[in-house]
């Protein structure tokens, strides 16, 4: 086996432990607002460091400054925000599989707004993720409730993100960069955010799990980004996105085991079919893969 599909793999096991962690610390009374602030923090603090001791410049414009200020709070931050809101809601598996629909989001929206006229491979991919959410839902129409709602809601968030990212001057600048000033812009927006709501600083007490634990995710995250940085230069950008569009499945499996999430199934046949439409949707990628994330 080649150092990236090992790479590839292990990042697809550690992304999947994001919303477990995530949802752990909520189950213990801290809310998505802290999280994420601690998160985005530990991403900013951890990569200024290794640009700092590897003197790499990462100078931006004013019009990349403004483009990452926008992508922060409406794409990439708002993104996950969602995401994790719907934890409260429905089971986080379950909100991960639905999440895991931006790839198909990304389609429309080059259809819509660009004109992009899909393929055959994408508009197949388009029906069986729309089949596969059905599945997901039971084919119950009552459980179309908020979290559902917060979920598809964030792969809309990121999928607008990734459209923005490939249309804009940011596709000039490194993925290393992109993410340490996402993080930092992110970190901001919720630790105001966090102020406004609490009216103190109260929100950013943490007990001493709250602290290894975000910890380890803002960990996770940067190990992820070298992870996949990696795994593409080894074995390319399509395999790379096929490995690690698992880590929906991680999450989903890891929900069962150590959360006691419902499953049936519809539950296996809606995620295995989510799986296919993002790897259809990845294997016709004409650039960066759509389904990794950082």
């Amino acid at each position: 086996m080649s150092t990236g599909i090992i790479a590839a793999v292990a990042a697809a096991l550690a992304a999947g432990l994001i919303p477990v962690l995530t949802k752990a610390l909520m189950l213990d009374g801290l809310d998505a607002t802290t999280i994420l602030f601690y998160r985005y923090a530990v991403v900013f603090i951890g990569l200024g460091l290794t640009f700092i001791l590897k003197k790499e410049k990462i100078r931006v414009t004013s019009r990349q400054a403004l483009e990452l200020f926008v992508f922060s709070i409406f794409g990439y931050g708002g993104s996950t925000f969602l995401l994790a809101q719907s934890f409260n809601y429905m089971p986080m598996g379950l909100a991960t599989m639905l999440y895991f629909s931006y790839p198909l989001f990304v389609v429309v929206i080059m259809g819509l707004v660009f004109k992009e006229k899909p393929n055959q491979t994408k508009m197949i991919a388009l029906v069986i993720a729309i089949t596969g959410i059905l599945f997901l839902m039971n084919f119950d129409f009552d459980l179309v409730n908020l979290g559902s709602v917060l979920a598809l809601g964030s792969g809309l968030a990121y999928g607008m993100y990734l459209v923005s990212l490939q249309k804009s001057n940011l596709k000039k600048l490194e993925n290393r960069v992109i993410i340490f000033y996402l993080g930092g812009i992110s970190a901001a927006f919720f630790g105001i955010q966090g102020w406004l709501f609490s009216g103190d600083s109260n929100f950013l007490v943490l007990p001493v799990k709250g602290i290894v634990f975000t910890l380890a995710l803002g960990g996770i995250t940067i190990f992820v980004l070298q992870m996949v940085t990696f795994a593409i230069k080894k074995i390319g950008s399509t395999q790379t996105s096929l490995i690690i569009a698992f880590e929906a499945v991680v999450t989903l499996v890891m929900g069962i085991l150590l959360y006691g999430e419902p499953w049936n199934g519809n539950t296996v046949a809606g995620a295995g079919l989510m799986l296919v439409s993002v790897i259809l949707v990845s294997r016709t990628a004409d650039s960066e893969p759509l389904s990794v994330r950082d």
